[in-house]
């Protein structure tokens, strides 16, 4: 009988929890402000993630990548938790806040973000990781930020259904419940299609179900809440459109294909 290798490339690697963010309407910014858009995300970002006790994890990621508009960030699975609750409500007080703050002159924030899990080996190439990409540039997550706008809040999340079973349905949450949450199919073109689940802080899924009527000029639609919505719907992204987590798992070169920050890895 043939001895086989000790290491072999279909050992099941440890699971990884996977969270994206990205910026609504960032590529239709002037591109003097992108920059300065950016960096107040990535502050938010840091200040949402101490006040939900997850200050640490953001400082000792053990992998971030950066997408223009957004970012995408791996954690130890045990906190996952705290990524579907308290973060999302946090990071909308944080939005909410910095919405109130701002010149009229600089672009407001909304934000897309996404949860996943699955197996990742050391290159954090794979699966999971374009499942989470894919999850946040889907009809669903996109339709819920539109809502989100419409009813005053910042932050639309989805979350994979697997996600869904071990936090949600398994009461690992502190606030949230099964009845907080919308089901739906995320889809992608005829490329990717999951049952996932959507929440808007502050929002009842009720409320999410009502169709979405956003800005078709994609640079007022971070407009302050209780200005006027047009009735029009923005025609959907390009599928390959500059500062598009779609890059992340449609380029050529492979699963990956913009900067990557590895820390502690060796790398």
């Amino acid at each position: 009988m043939a001895v086989l290798p000790l290491d072999d490339s279909r050992d099941l690697p440890d699971f990884q929890a996977l969270v994206v963010f990205d910026m609504k309407g960032y590529s239709k910014v002037p591109s003097h402000q992108m920059p300065a858009m950016r960096d107040a995300l990535d502050n938010m970002l840091a200040t949402a993630f101490a006040e939900s006790g997850l200050g640490y994890e953001w400082e000792q990621r053990p992998y971030w990548s950066d997408t223009g508009d957004g970012c995408v960030l791996a954690l130890p699975v045990r906190r996952m938790w705290r990524l579907v609750d308290p973060l999302p409500e946090v990071l909308d007080g944080v939005l909410a806040r910095y919405d109130r703050e701002r010149f009229a002159a600089t672009p407001g924030i909304r934000v897309r973000m996404s949860v996943h899990v699955g197996p990742l080996p050391d290159s954090y190439r794979g699966d999971p990781i374009n499942d989470a990409c894919r999850l946040i540039d889907s009809d669903a997550a996109r339709d819920a930020v539109d809502r989100a706008r419409e009813l005053g809040s910042y932050v639309a999340l989805v979350i994979s259904d697997a996600v869904f079973q071990a936090v949600v349905r398994a009461q690992r949450t502190t606030r949230l419940a099964d009845h907080d949450f919308l089901p739906t199919q995320a889809q992608v073109g005829n490329k990717y299609s999951e049952a996932a689940w959507v929440h808007v802080p502050r929002r009842s899924p009720a409320a999410l179900g009502a169709p979405a009527h956003a800005s078709a000029t994609g640079a007022d639609a971070e407009h302050r809440p209780g200005a006027p919505e047009p009735s029009a719907k923005p025609a959907a992204a390009p599928r390959n459109a500059i500062n598009s987590v779609t890059n992340f798992f449609d380029s050529p070169q492979g699963d990956l294909s913009f900067q990557q920050d590895f820390r502690g890895t060796g790398q």
